[in-house]
């Protein structure tokens, strides 16, 4: 079974990627203050914070969150296909 989709755009590709990076940020510090919450809630000492420079479980889970939602918006981009240009 292969679909005929059509490769896609150097500029939908570029798109994916950018989207990807920041919604990487974005889900990376949300992660990061749901684990400073329940730090203080347990009164545990897990060492997560935002400071991706000085911490380097944090700076692994920025590159990995970011190369995931990088990964996964281009299998989307690569998955739909691009919509057709109207006649007007």
């Amino acid at each position: 079974m292969t679909d005929d989709v059509p490769k896609p755009a150097p500029l939908r590709i570029v798109a994916g990627v950018i989207l990807g990076i920041f919604a990487g940020f974005i889900i990376f510090f949300t992660v990061s203050l749901l684990i400073g919450m329940v730090n203080n809630l347990l009164g545990t000492s897990l060492s997560m914070s935002t400071r991706f420079n000085e911490d380097i479980w944090s700076a692994v889970l920025l590159a990995v969150i970011i190369i995931a939602c990088t990964a996964g918006v281009l299998w989307l981009v690569y998955k739909t296909p691009p919509t057709p240009e109207s006649e007007a």
